[in-house]
């Protein structure tokens, strides 16, 4: 039987209590809700990088309503047990073994980010446990791009170039492009970039088990059919809106929402507006009533615009693509492109005389600025006749803050008037 305390204002910090399932450590706290509660508990399932300190921001909050049980699975959170050969659902049936075995018959879910995977895999797969499910950042099947990228901070990682990977991780995770909007603190960023950069062999490793965990998801495994919100940040660049409103349209009986003026950080950014979402959807209320929180229809969700930012032509937009050999560092590749558009995550660039391929040069390539000293990696993850797409691969904040001050500059680009047809998934 799981063991619930009353909820303290250091209760948090406190060392998690250790339950066995055979080999498997499972690490949670659980928390007592109002008296005479018929509710059942809400399990709290979090992303690849947070701790249960981390969700101080709603516990007061949520507490009114139900009790909380917040979960470290094997090599998430702070659970420093390494399980390379565990999948995204084998942890959610071992959770559901869990629950068995502590005689906790019937929970919510709230799923953040990674936890949203294992979350929405329990509520599918085991519906007559599932009261309510709540998710943030997630998607149903993920894109080329976004593979690139996770695949692409791995090589950084194994390379121990540990600064550039911290940068590139938080770049991935908080839009740099709407810094203003999303008000997220300076000082937040650098700590998050500090906690990257300074992990320990543990944590490196549990970051590749968990990586892996996400690259082999080819989709998700089913859709849940309990009462569900499906929420993701207005600017999240991580998990892109469109992409959390594919599987929200995909439950049978979900409600998608846009955490306004966030990013995939809301908790930071718009906690109030966050918070209030949980407790009305915990509570059967309309979610859409929340301030900052905007409530779509299935129609309109769908019909949501792929592309996460605007596109941008340059008023020189004649550049050129550096390649360097893995051997000496000579120049393999120099030629000339031209930048049709382009924003703070990839571009779309034309050549006359593509002189290499996708294949052979996919990685280790710059594209260098006209009329600026910027240097940009770029990764190619398509190519057609005579036109590559582009990711932008995002190393360092001062050289991500120097871009966006080209792009913010109206003597330099413009904003494209007409996004056009072509789906672009960067």
């Amino acid at each position: 039987m799981l063991i619930f305390e009353p909820y303290e204002k250091n209760s948090l910090k406190k060392d998690p209590r250790i339950s066995m399932l055979g080999k498997w450590e499972i690490h949670y706290l659980a928390f007592e809700g109002p008296a005479d509660c018929q509710q059942a508990p809400i399990v709290v399932l979090g992303g690849a990088f947070q701790n249960f300190t981390s969700y101080r921001f709603f516990m007061d909050e949520v507490l009114e309503i139900v009790p909380i049980i917040l979960v470290d699975l094997p090599s998430l959170g702070n659970n420093s047990q390494l399980a390379s050969d565990l999948g995204l659902e084998d942890l959610a049936d071992m959770l559901y073994q869990w629950l068995v075995q502590e005689d906790v018959p019937k929970v919510s879910l709230m799923g953040l980010s990674l936890g949203s995977v294992v979350a929405s895999t329990f509520a599918f797969k085991h519906p007559e446990m599932s009261d309510r499910l709540i998710m943030t950042g997630t998607l149903s099947k993920p894109r080329k791009s976004w593979r690139m990228l996770l695949e692409e901070s791995l090589r950084v990682l194994d390379a121990q170039r540990m600064t550039e990977f911290g940068e590139a991780v938080v770049l991935y995770l908080v839009n740099h492009a709407k810094l203003k909007e999303t008000g997220i603190p300076d000082v937040a960023c650098r700590l998050f970039r500090r906690q990257m950069k300074n992990f320990t062999e543990n944590e490196q490793e549990r970051y590749r088990i968990n990586a892996r965990r996400l690259l082999s998801v080819e989709e998700v495994v089913g859709y849940p059919t309990c009462p569900t919100v499906v929420a993701t940040g207005q600017y999240d660049s991580f998990t892109l809106p469109y992409e959390n409103a594919i599987f929200a349209a995909n439950c049978p009986n979900a409600t998608f929402a846009i955490i306004e003026k966030a990013d995939h950080l809301p908790q930071l950014e718009r906690r109030d507006a966050t918070v209030g979402m949980f407790c009305a959807h915990l509570k059967g209320e309309d979610v859409g009533l929340v301030p900052g929180i905007r409530k779509m229809s299935r129609a309109d969700s769908l019909a949501i615009e792929r592309r996460g930012e605007p596109r941008y032509a340059l008023y020189k937009p004649e550049a050129y693509v550096l390649g360097f050999s893995n051997v000496d560092g000579s120049v393999q590749i120099d030629a000339a492109v031209k930048i049709v558009d382009i924003n703070f995550f990839g571009c779309l660039l034309h050549s006359e005389d593509v002189v290499f391929t996708v294949q052979e040069y996919a990685r280790g390539l710059v594209l260098c600025l006209p009329d600026s000293l910027l240097r940009l990696e770029i990764l190619i993850f398509e190519r057609g006749d005579g036109w590559l797409r582009c990711l932008f691969k995002h190393g360092s904040a001062l050289l991500a803050e120097e871009f966006k001050k080209l792009l913010d500059d109206p003597e330099a680009c413009y904003i494209l008037p007409q996004l056009g047809q072509r789906p672009v998934e960067a």
